[in-house]
């Protein structure tokens, strides 16, 4: 590419030789204008004409604002070109498709070039002016200079236009960039001018995006950072904190302005494992840290990890926080520790089980401790989640615990939790107990009758002052827990006999709930039969599961000492067996009053393993409890079912919040 300073007399005769016969003499024009030419000549260009079309203001107004960028970066350039020009030459710049955005210059020469509708709007490429710098250099996609009569059209050869193509951050052209002035002022540097604001303009359009780009990570990165649920520190080399979201702060009782620059090892108790990753030790995984706050010591979750530079040297770190009872609460919810009965999903039309649910609708509207009283399997853990879900506390935890069926040496730390290295088999981080697991919601306590007499007098203490300190641990938890203890025992007779404390038994019976037996509520069998069919159909598939009237008076006659529960195995057992309606021969002997020896009586052995069976069908699979029951050893009992070839997996379930669970082995 050469620019021109003076006419060469060739390229005048080489035009008007082409234009009027279509024949171009020896080298008379330079490759890229022969083929513009014969473009043009193909595409019908008129050689006299040279005029532009115009858009309409409308249009044009919204190709200007889709390349407004464009336009306000190249104007700086524009102006410092005709700046180091003077007078005499305007600066176009186009967009991709060659209409004119902004052309900026000498008012005499705006006047004159206007004639052609050189002006913004108007579209300067091939097929519609001729050879031209801007169409040209878009065709070819190359800077390019044509001078005076090197242009198509004969309007145009009083002026030489020098071009750029400018191309955008993703590499395509976006626009072009020419100067254009008369053909007798051009000089030798013009084009090269031209192609040096092309590219400048091109870097600056490549830092705006980068500019953009970074500031649209740096507000996703800041939104990000302000909506994580978790408290979030950023902190330096010091341990000076620079910055912190609003989760964080709340933790702290200060704002984010407020935490800002204060030092994070003067807010932790003991930050012995952030000052590691300070002085370049590896980061930290959910362990438990107590925060120095105003309002008092929290105790969180931390993680921990290092930021580092290029060369590996650590530069600060990010700590991430969660309050422990959120923590407990999202692993309450994890592991199924959630009350799922109402007071809706309890039955009864019986005088005496209506006055139990009447107070307990009133307890739940209290945050008084609760006793519920009743025989096994009258359901008092359904009672117990009924009063969780109807109180205030009903979307925090409630978790269970079976006071009678936890060996005494590990009840103490089920409920208490113990730090790491505490005992033998312990987890090396400890483990949080019963009452750190159920804060801000309830602890279900059954068979509290069961619980030693040791372990009554730290309970209290923990009910007293509503803190618990971990086994092998010194610091105080506090806790908001509400207890609901449960029991099939007279504890009052208990505390006269010396097996339970006054005390303890005064402050859990604030509320006393009894339930009624099944015996004792007989308007309610048919319905609790319907409920537990509704049930059985729906799991089991069996749409005619019904009770035939023999059946039905069987079930009015039997005594049902164990409960609802009892009624429940009966059922399930029956609707097993039967494919059809449930009858007399699908219930176990002990309600029919049949024995299923051959000779038709019942031998003794086989009496001896009904009665076990049943019994720890009613006792949910307690092998202790049911051992109590028969006043047999648990030796004696398992003696027994090793004889029969049962196995405790053989034997009939625990119901227990809707799943099943084999004999528990105490």
């Amino acid at each position: 590419m050469r620019a021109f300073s003076l006419p060469e007399q060739g390229i005048a005769l080489a035009w008007k030789r082409f234009v009027e016969e279509g024949d171009l003499v020896g080298n008379a024009v330079r490759d890229v204008i022969a083929a513009s030419w014969r473009r043009c000549r193909k595409a019908g260009v008129n050689p006299y004409g040279g005029k532009g079309p115009c858009l309409p203001s409308s249009r044009l107004k919204a190709r200007r604002e889709s390349n407004t960028t464009l336009i306000r970066l190249a104007r700086p350039f524009m102006e410092d070109l005709l700046e180091v020009v003077g007078d005499g030459f305007i600066v176009i710049v186009t967009d991709s498709e060659g209409y004119l955005l902004e052309v900026l210059g000498d008012p005499e020469v705006l006047a004159r070039t206007s004639e052609l509708n050189f002006v913004p709007g108007a579209r300067w490429i091939e097929e519609t002016v001729g050879t031209n710098a801007i169409g040209t250099s878009l065709k070819v996609k190359a800077p390019l200079q044509v001078w005076a009569e090197e242009h198509y059209c004969r309007l145009h050869h009083p002026w030489t236009c020098s071009a750029a193509p400018i191309t955008g951050p993703e590499g395509k052209i976006i626009g072009v960039l020419n100067m254009t002035g008369p053909c007798n002022a051009v000089h030798a540097h013009t084009l090269g001018m031209v192609m040096a604001a092309a590219r400048a303009i091109e870097n600056d359009l490549r830092w705006e995006k980068a500019s953009r780009e970074l500031e649209l990570r740096g507000n996703l990165l800041f939104s990000t950072f302000s909506s994580i649920s978790e408290g979030l520190l950023t902190v330096d080399h010091k341990g000076c904190i620079t910055q912190a979201n609003a989760a964080a702060a709340e933790l702290f009782g200060l704002t984010p302005e407020e935490l800002q620059g204060k030092n994070v090892l003067r807010l932790v108790e003991q930050p012995t494992r952030l000052t590691r990753i300070l002085k370049g030790g590896a980061g930290y995984s959910d362990l438990e840290c107590v925060l120095l706050t105003p309002k008092g010591r929290v105790l969180c979750t931390s993680t921990g990890q290092p930021i580092s530079d290029p060369d590996g040297k650590v530069r600060g770190c990010v700590v991430t926080l969660r309050e422990t009872r959120s923590v407990h609460r999202l692993a309450q919810r994890l592991a199924g520790h959630q009350a799922r009965f109402t007071f809706a999903d309890i039955i009864g039309c019986a005088p005496s089980m209506r006055a139990a649910l009447d107070l307990a609708r009133q307890a739940a509207a209290t945050s008084s401790g609760v006793l519920i009283e009743g025989e096994t399997g009258t359901g008092k853990e359904m009672v117990a989640q009924a009063i969780h879900n109807a109180s205030n506390r009903a979307r925090g935890p409630f978790v269970a615990i079976n006071c009678g069926a936890l060996p005494r040496e590990l009840i103490e730390s089920e409920l208490f939790g113990y730090e790491g290295g505490t005992f033998t088999g312990a987890k090396r981080e400890g483990r949080p107990g019963k009452f750190e697991l159920a804060d801000g919601g309830t602890i279900f306590l059954d068979e509290v009758g069961e619980m030693p007499l040791e372990m009554q007098v730290r309970f209290l203490r923990v009910l007293q002052e509503k803190k618990v300190t971990r086994l092998g641990g010194r610091d105080e938890i506090p806790v908001d827990v509400r207890v609901i203890a449960a029991t099939n025992k007279d504890l009052a007779r208990e505390v006269a006999r010396g097996n339970f404390r006054s005390d303890l038994y005064y402050r859990l019976n604030i509320i006393d709930i009894r339930l009624p037996a099944l015996r004792e509520r007989p308007q309610d069998l048919l319905l609790l039969v319907e409920q537990l069919l509704q049930a059985l159909r729906k799991k089991m598939g069996k749409k005619d599961l019904s009770l035939t009237p023999e059946v039905e008076a069987v079930f009015r006659d039997y005594t049902w000492p164990g409960n609802v529960r009892e009624l429940e195995n009966v059922l399930e057992r029956a609707a097993h067996l039967a494919k059809g309606p449930i009858r007399l021969e699908h219930l176990p002997a002990v309600l029919t009053g049949k024995e299923e020896a051959a000779a038709g009586l019942a031998s003794l052995e086989q009496t001896e393993k009904e009665a076990i069976l049943r019994a720890l069908a009613v006792c949910g699979g307690n092998v202790s409890q049911t051992a109590r029951q028969l006043g047999i050893g648990r030796t004696t009992l398992y003696r027994r079912l090793r004889r029969w070839q049962l196995r405790p997996g053989d034997i009939v379930p625990e119901r227990n919040n809707g799943s099943e669970r084999n004999i528990r082995h105490e």
